[in-house]
């Protein structure tokens, strides 16, 4: 199973004509912020940007954002601070 590190600073890229990556950034943010920036898009620029982690070597392009969207979209959140404190209080 993979953890994406959805809090981690990331840049939103667009990808050329050719497949390339342009130096310029759409966006920047945690992932999650970039992934909501994408999924708000068009299917059309979707498929013309990319996800690059700052700090990771880790990018996601046209293909795996869709990927990407697709597995957050179907995973159920998290628990929140307020129920793992009260969690850690019934310990």
């Amino acid at each position: 199973m993979t953890t994406y590190p959805l809090s981690e600073p990331a840049s939103i890229v667009p990808v050329t004509a050719s497949g390339d990556l342009s130096p310029a950034d759409i966006g920047r943010g945690t992932l999650e912020e970039c992934v909501a920036i994408v999924a708000a898009q068009s299917a059309d620029r979707q498929r013309a940007m990319s996800i690059r982690m700052d700090d990771l070597d880790l990018e996601f392009g046209p293909d795996e954002i869709g990927e990407l969207l697709q597995y957050l979209g179907a995973e159920k959140p998290g628990l929140s601070d307020t129920q793992i404190m009260e969690i850690k209080a019934d310990l």
